[in-house]
């Protein structure tokens, strides 16, 4: 399946009340990957592995023994397997020992070189794009469930104006796109970081996919975040699936039109998933929106399909193209004025606008209380209330989320280098603020 209708994704079938649970398929048509590629892709494995047991190439392949065994018998018919017996070296007698061992051929080592040169991939079973689609829209971020009491949890340790969980909130609901802007050094990376960690619940993030006979690894264990599960109930699921987190991507002034789409790497000849394809059922943060390497209108055209009809759609090196699901809750957060970033039809394809103003005098005070605590340092009263009157009541500075915990690790980062106590002294912090601050 190589496209789908505009705006529609497979109908997920019954597989399994809970969405993270698949069950662990018996028949090669299950699969829905030709029998073919997985009988290379099985000799690919054969080859570093010198002798090996069935169960090695099964745990490598995240196969059943049932379909590793049907491609085995297929491997040693073409005569690029051979069975070598039972292990002299173990003459304990149990299963494994009585077990045989197989081995490739000189043959068998010919064709696996020549399917390596071809493409180098040799990791799990690639799982199909039609599977894909439908484990997307079993996991969706639409269908998942966020209460204020879930925000409150999210949010705790943080100095937040009531009203702004109440913007933020529905936003995450809707799964909509969200526009967070303001005067930079009041929270927005930590807001939206923050937001990614109101789900708790597990999705199923494939290993790699197969598309038009090439592999596209998804999975990174930068990205996904895998939930262990005991070995016992692990034998009985799709282990071509890992059971992950919902993934948060963070990019910033680094991101570039070409992170938006397939990486093919012309020494191992296979794919690495685009960012958005990895972020799928989690969130995907835009930070420092506007200082890219690319234009932020040429950025946006590129994902106004997506946002409107939840699918985008990638190249293969062939010119082939095919969509994928484009499931995400996407933060945007920037520091500049969002009308000179983007126009009116973009903005209204963003459903929610949230303005991050300067803190208050009040918030200002629990926030340095909040990061003394945090630095294991003296929290001072008449050290903060001189700090106010000397370098914010007069106007000098406006009052930014982030001013308490910078000033404190610049009298941390004094202290340590004169080997004395940390102190909110009225020395310090006019010391801190000369430092920190530029007139």
């Amino acid at each position: 399946m190589l496209a789908c209708r505009p705006g529609a994704a497979p109908t997920p079938g019954p597989l399994n009340a809970d969405p993270s649970f698949r069950p662990l398929p018996q028949a090669l048509q299950d699969l829905g990957v030709p029998e073919i590629f997985l009988a290379n892709l099985t000799l690919k494995h054969c080859f570093y592995l010198d002798t090996f047991y069935l169960s090695d190439l099964a745990d490598r392949l995240k196969l059943s023994a049932t379909i590793v065994t049907q491609l085995m018998d297929y491997l040693r018919k073409e005569k690029y397997l051979e069975i070598r017996g039972p292990d002299p070296l173990k003459p304990v007698a149990n299963a494994l020992a009585l077990a045989n061992r197989l081995a490739m051929t000189d043959s068998g080592k010919r064709r696996a070189a020549s399917l390596l040169e071809y493409d180098s991939y040799v990791g799990p079973a690639p799982v199909s794009l039609e599977d894909y689609w439908a484990q997307v829209a079993r996991q969706s971020i639409k269908l998942t469930h966020i209460t204020p009491a879930s925000l409150d949890r999210v949010f705790e340790g943080l100095v937040v104006f009531p009203e702004l969980l109440e913007f933020l909130g529905p936003a995450a609901v809707s799964g909509k796109p969200l526009f967070l802007y303001g005067p930079p050094g009041n929270g927005k990376t930590t807001i939206a970081v923050r937001l990614g960690q109101i789900w708790d619940d597990v999705i199923l993030v494939p290993f790699a996919l197969f598309v038009e006979g090439n592999v596209i690894r998804v999975y990174d264990e930068i990205t996904h975040q895998a939930v262990k599960t005991d070995n016992g109930a692990n034998e009985q699921v799709d282990r071509r699936w890992i059971r992950c987190r919902r993934p948060t991507v963070i990019v910033g002034g680094e991101l570039t039109l070409g992170m938006l789409d397939l990486a093919f790497n012309p020494i191992l000849k296979y794919y690495e998933a685009p960012l958005q394809l990895k972020a799928n059922n989690g969130l995907f943060i835009v930070d420092d929106f506007g200082r890219q390497q690319i234009a932020p209108q040429e950025l946006l055209n590129r994902w106004i399909i997506p946002l409107e009809n939840r699918q985008d759609f990638l190249c293969l090196h062939t010119g082939q193209k095919f969509a994928i699901p484009f499931d995400q809750f996407l933060v945007f957060a920037t520091n500049l004025e969002p009308r000179s970033l983007v126009d009116d039809a973009f903005l209204r394809r963003i459903r929610s606008k949230v303005k991050l103003t300067h803190v208050t005098r009040e918030q200002f005070i629990d926030i340095f209380r909040l990061v003394c605590d945090n630095y294991q340092v003296e929290y001072n009263e008449e050290g903060v209330k001189y700090l106010l009157a000397n370098h914010y009541d007069n106007g000098q500075h406006p009052m930014d989320a982030c001013h308490p915990r910078d000033l404190l690790e610049q009298i941390l980062d004094f202290s340590t280098f004169h080997r004395i106590p940390p102190k909110l002294t009225p020395e310090n912090l006019d010391r801190a603020c000369q430092v920190y601050f530029v007139d």
